[in-house]
């Protein structure tokens, strides 16, 4: 494998947006607006977008103090959000108490769907891909705001970057980051075959970001090597993901041995489990890229670039939503916006990998993590 070495290309993002404020708030005929969840599952990006949602809505007037909502850097329990925000005072909004919907990726859509044929809420905000492919369609016409999608595209309910498509639809885009990413990854570390894993199906490659991997392996001219990995039927059933880890780590070891690089695509492992799963990277001194972000490197991945917090699409979000309020087609606003990124590199791992970090890079990343977060016992 080729020597790795960190170099100047880490520079900040570029956010894309049409620039205007959030509208100011107003009623629904002298009503608040009612407003309903859904989510993929429990993931940290859904609970950090709901959290910077809700926090640009309260900065510009729209709800009122937000500092008692129960959330935390990497908590998944969007359920205790959306319980508190249900009690808040409902001057504006009411994030209705029954219209939070988990765990769509094996939820029925069909009972969701004749609520919003029905008109029961006026706007339904939904995060991850399989939840967007359930509820973003044609078979009813309720504003839809899609979030934390890794490509929407690709996933199938959005035409393009500019048009979703449907005019109720509305979905978040940032397809260059996975672009953005590889090319640091390679940059950095030069390698020529690229391992990744992810389910074989539309919302698999969606969620993975593959046509962006794929372009980019054309683009800078590496080799893929990849493994199919069934997500888990139901993530709460020990069985399901018992066969799901055995899978992943099969599907890992047999990388190690035939990649030089691994990109660790989205997945639906324990963050505590990680380190574990990395074994067969460190051993053959194979440098991985976490394409979910810092939580991932703190845990054992020697690097990652991402959004620093979620206040950024936080604002673009509830100014998106506003203006859906006001009476603007889903379909009419823009959709592509990202933060400048936060990188973040782990020393241990580097170490463990024979991988030497210039001082120049260590004083460009924004966090350094001196060793690996092991699972407590």
């Amino acid at each position: 494998m080729a020597a790795c070495s960190l170099l100047a290309g880490w520079g900040p993002g570029i956010a894309l947006a049409d620039g205007k404020a959030t509208p100011a708030p107003l009623r629904n005929q002298g009503r608040p607006w009612r407003i309903g969840y859904a989510e993929s599952l429990a993931f940290r990006n859904f609970t950090g977008t709901l959290s910077g949602l809700v926090q640009g809505l309260s900065r510009s007037g729209w709800m009122g103090d937000v500092k008692g909502l129960p959330y935390a850097a990497n908590a998944t329990d969007a359920a205790a959000m959306w319980r508190w925000l249900a009690a808040q005072p409902k001057d504006f909004i009411d994030w209705v108490p029954d219209a939070f919907y988990p765990m769509m990726s094996e939820a029925d859509p069909q009972p969701i769907l004749r609520r919003l044929q029905s008109g029961d809420l006026d706007l339904m905000l939904v995060m991850g891909t399989a939840a967007g492919q359930k509820l973003a369609t044609a078979a009813h016409n309720t504003p839809t705001l899609v979030f934390s999608a890794t490509n929407p595209i690709a996933a199938g309910f959005a035409r393009s970057e500019t048009d979703s498509g449907m005019n109720h639809v509305w979905a978040h885009m940032d397809l260059s980051r996975t672009k953005r990413q590889l090319r640091i990854f390679h940059d950095t570390c030069g390698f020529r075959t690229l391992g990744v894993t992810f389910e074989n199906s539309d919302g698999g490659r969606g969620v993975a970001s593959i046509p962006q991997v794929e372009e980019m392996a054309r683009t800078l001219g590496f080799t893929l090597r990849h493994r199919h990995v069934q997500r888990p039927a139901n993530v709460k059933n020990p069985a399901d993901m018992r066969v799901y880890y055995e899978q992943l780590a099969k599907a890992w070891r047999e990388l190690s041995t035939e990649v030089d690089a691994m990109y660790l695509t989205f997945g639906q492992w324990e963050l505590e489990r990680l380190h574990a799963l990395l074994q067969p990277f460190f051993g053959r001194k194979v440098p991985t890229f976490s394409q979910s972000g810092q939580e991932e490197v703190e845990r054992g991945a020697l690097m990652s670039m991402a959004r620093a917090d979620f206040l950024g699409i936080g604002t673009f979000g509830a100014a998106t939503l506003a203006r859906v309020l006001h009476g603007a087609k889903p379909r009419s606003l823009p959709q592509v916006y990202f933060d400048t990124p936060a990188i973040a590199v782990n020393v241990e791992v580097a170490e463990l990998i024979n991988f030497r970090i210039p001082f120049e890079a260590l004083l460009s990343a924004d966090t350094i993590y001196p060793k690996i977060l092991r699972t407590r016992t």
